[in-house]
């Protein structure tokens, strides 16, 4: 008796123990609005992949790295997958064997030998059908299942963010066009004013540059306006206040996502994009479950077998037994459940044909997407050497005394509205490149490659060698 109590103090010194941990909603909002791109421990963790930013200046990349390190749905996703990988000791875990004890005494009948009827049996359960390797193999899928999800997210967030940081750049970029235009108007209605002066001009004419003044200052407020939403944009994606981004000066790098559509191959290029696709991964992933799923109802059909080995000592006279149950013996074969699980199956099947045909749709429209912005791109380029001609025209002929400084302000403004009009194209061109990446799934570069491991929190990071 004594060493049963030692035991079982034992046993209860070796239990975990609750510990209870509140959570706070009011903590994370202020350290959501006290967060700030300067903080010393970001910038070493986005040196580490991306190099330094220099002061305001924050590329593309570097502001992804940083979205990285700081976005709260990563961090829930790298829990869901550790709480994947735990659940992976539970599902092998055996039936734990157990006791069973019995006391009795006569109370009645005949007063002969001892009144007391003492049973003690153990239980043990044998699981049959491969029950335990039908859980381990549920349990592996869900840990890829998990980790697709993951990898699919931080290449999203980080997608999403250099595509939120050309945005920002590019309606910086509007807004000096924008005001140069109104600058170029302002200049040829004041030379305009001079010509009406002198009766060389209409009042017509003035009245038209006048118009286009007013419509070039409400182009420059609808850029400025779409800095507001870009900044917006950029630190949702960074997960940071807005007040963060808004003396970041954002450079973006265009990927040679079009330019490399020359050497690869449009059909090399959808074969890589559904072999790296992470939503072709995380079907793949849900249909290992569905079939590991199917194969844990498969097994439970079959009963386990219970062993109840005992020791008896009946008024005296000591017996040892052995007890053997099939529980669940008769029924219906779990045939509800097995064919619920096949219906499961035959979705999550179906489900990868539908990724595969998303992925490759979309591939397709970032391809076509690429090669309508090349036509642009020339074309573009093509009004801008027009215009440019005119310009050294006009100034030739004002600098022989042939005409007034008038036409070739006039004819700067079309070189400017066509420059214009080309750093727009040029933009579209470099967004189609991001598109066409994100469509791959990968970089365009092997030195792109090194981004962070999202499976890692940023606190493991800074410990690597």
């Amino acid at each position: 008796m004594i060493r049963f109590a030692r035991c079982l103090a034992l046993a209860c010194m070796a239990c975990v123990r609750y510990e209870p941990r509140p959570l706070d909603p009011a903590r994370h909002p202020i350290e959501l609005r006290s967060r700030d791109l300067g903080d010393s421990s970001l910038v070493a963790g986005v040196a580490r992949y991306a190099g330094l930013p220099e002061g305001r200046r924050w590329t593309d990349r570097q502001l992804a790295v940083a979205a990285l390190r700081l976005r709260a749905d990563l961090r829930r996703l790298r829990a869901e997958w550790r709480a994947a990988r735990a659940a992976i000791r539970t599902a092998g875990e055996r039936p734990r064997p157990g006791v069973e004890g019995d006391l009795e005494r006569r109370v009645g009948g005949r007063d002969e030998g001892s009144p007391w009827v003492v049973a003690v049996a153990g239980m043990f359960a044998l699981e049959l059908g491969g029950k335990r390797g039908a859980r381990l193999q549920a349990a592996r899928a869900a840990v890829t299942l998990a980790e697709s999800t993951l990898l699919a997210a931080a290449w999203g967030a980080a997608t999403d963010t250099r595509r939120a940081a050309a945005g920002l750049a590019q309606a910086g970029g509007e807004v000096e066009d924008a005001r140069e235009e109104v600058r170029l108007l302002e200049e040829v209605h004041g030379l305009e004013r001079a010509r009406y002066a002198e009766a060389a001009l209409g009042a017509s004419d003035l009245a038209r540059t006048s118009t286009e003044i007013q419509n070039a200052r409400l182009s420059l407020a609808e850029a400025e306006h779409g800095v507001f939403e870009a900044q917006a944009a950029l630190a949702a994606a960074l997960a940071v206040p807005v007040r963060a981004v808004e003396a970041v000066e954002p450079v973006f790098t265009p990927p040679a996502g079009c330019s490399s559509l020359d050497s690869i191959g449009v059909d090399s290029f959808v074969a890589g994009a559904l072999r790296r696709r992470h939503e072709v991964s995380l079907a793949l992933g849900k249909y290992a479950l569905a079939e590991s799923r199917l194969r844990l109802q498969v097994a439970r059909q079959y009963p386990n077998l219970e062993l109840g080995p005992g020791f008896i000592w009946d008024q005296g006279v000591n017996r040892w037994t052995l007890a053997l149950a099939l529980p669940a013996l008769l029924g219906s074969r779990n045939r509800g459940a097995i064919g619920e699980a096949e219906a499961a199956r035959e979705v999550a099947g179906l489900e990868v044909a539908e990724v595969q045909d998303s992925v490759f749709a979309h591939v397709e429209s970032a391809v076509q997407r690429c090669r309508g912005a090349a036509l642009e791109m020339a074309a573009a380029d093509s009004v801008v050497a027009a215009a440019t001609r005119l310009v050294e025209r006009d100034r030739a002929a004002y600098r022989r005394g042939e005409t007034s400084r008038l036409e070739p302000a006039r004819t700067e403004l079309q070189l400017l509205r066509a420059q214009r009009a080309r750093r727009r194209a040029e933009r579209r061109l470099a967004l189609a490149s991001l598109e066409l990446e994100r469509a791959a799934a990968g970089p365009s570069t092997p030195a792109m490659n090194q981004w962070p491991d999202p499976r890692q929190e940023p606190e493991e990071e800074a410990t690597k060698p």
